[in-house]
């Protein structure tokens, strides 16, 4: 049975209770049929949506009955690279499906990206181990949209702490060719030597990471987002422990970041990993890794669990992820339709 009042409206930024409301109705509906389903905590995202970004502006909305929350979306949308893109959510409860609300969100979103000139459209989706595709309400929403799977993502969980003697023994296999590249750790922001470098790190991930079919420009990073990113990590509450592997002509051949969460800090995230193409092949993967996973165990023992994702085509960064003892949890599958 349809709504018959359903109404989708936008949710400004300042109206705390309005997003209170839809944080939780959106928490709600994307923890449905998974497992320890991972979600920023309401601090984080009254935080994000508050605080203006110079490269993506960010937006919320919400279908209501009467007054309650009965579906939720939000849309991103790429300011610097990627304009033709449209980035989007829309989550509704199970009891709330079926009535028509996920199609007028969706309406929604159609709708505003056609309004800000973008001509394609991106969203994830979850789908947990086990759980055959044709049985999950976001994939066969999806498809019957016109969208199409481009990537595929596992999402793998570690629990800590990993045995001392465990990354002992990982620290010496790394060593074996990692060793004439030197490591060197920071908490927080990134030492103005290296930020130039580092900046470039950044980008190059959006071309170096595995993504599949997904039509998506390489990010143009700079010293200025690098520290835009940073102010904007540190404002929502987060803790980033950063790796980097110094070749012996003295640049940056590889990183590694891990994000802790000061309003979650049960669980930390396995962020951005690169090593540069010709720097492959000496186990800096799994020596940034080692590194950076002592570094958390020794500041954050309230950490139990990391979260981390690879596509299921990098087959090095899930070999190096399986040896710390991540563990499948569910699939993160990139859909994408033009318009």
């Amino acid at each position: 049975m349809r709504i018959p009042e359903l109404k989708i409206v936008p949710i400004e930024p300042d109206d705390e209770a309005g997003l209170r409301a839809w944080y939780d109705a959106n928490a709600a509906g994307l923890a449905a049929g998974r497992v320890d389903a991972t979600n920023a905590t309401f601090q984080e995202t009254l935080i994000a949506y508050q605080r203006p970004s110079a490269h993506q502006r960010n937006e919320v909305f919400a279908a209501l009955d009467g007054d309650d929350v009965v579906g939720t979306g939000n849309l991103a949308l790429p300011l610097r690279e990627n304009q033709r893109l449209a980035l989007f959510h829309v989550v509704v409860e199970p009891e709330h499906r079926g009535r028509g609300v996920g199609t007028a969100l969706y309406e929604y979103v159609e709708e505003r990206a056609r309004t800000e000139g973008r001509t394609s459209l991106l969203t994830d989706i979850y789908l947990p181990e086990g759980v055959e595709p044709a049985d999950w309400p976001g994939i066969s929403f999806a498809t019957r949209r016109g969208f199409s799977l481009r990537n595929t993502e596992l999402r793998r969980q570690s629990r800590l702490p990993v045995d001392d003697a465990r990354l002992a023994t990982l620290t010496t296999k790394a060593a074996e060719r990692a060793s004439a590249y030197r490591l060197e750790s920071w908490t927080g922001a990134c030492p103005e030597p290296y930020a130039e470098q580092y900046a470039r790190f950044r980008g190059l991930l959006s071309v170096e990471a595995p993504t599949g079919g997904v039509e998506y420009e390489p990010e143009i990073w700079d010293v200025e987002r690098l520290r835009e990113d940073e102010a904007r990590t540190f404002g929502r509450g987060r803790t980033l422990h950063v790796t980097v592997a110094v070749a012996p002509d003295g640049s940056l051949a590889g990183h590694t970041t891990l994000r802790v969460s000061q309003h979650d800090p049960s669980r930390a995230y396995q962020a951005d990993t690169l090593v540069l193409p010709d720097h492959r092949g000496h186990r800096l993967g799994l020596a940034l890794k080692v590194t950076n996973l002592r570094i958390l165990q020794e500041r954050h023992p309230e950490v139990g669990r990391i979260e981390t994702w690879n596509a299921v085509q990098n087959g090095p960064m899930v070999a190096i992820n399986e040896e710390l003892g991540f563990r499948i949890v569910e699939s993160a599958q990139d859909w994408q339709r033009d318009l």
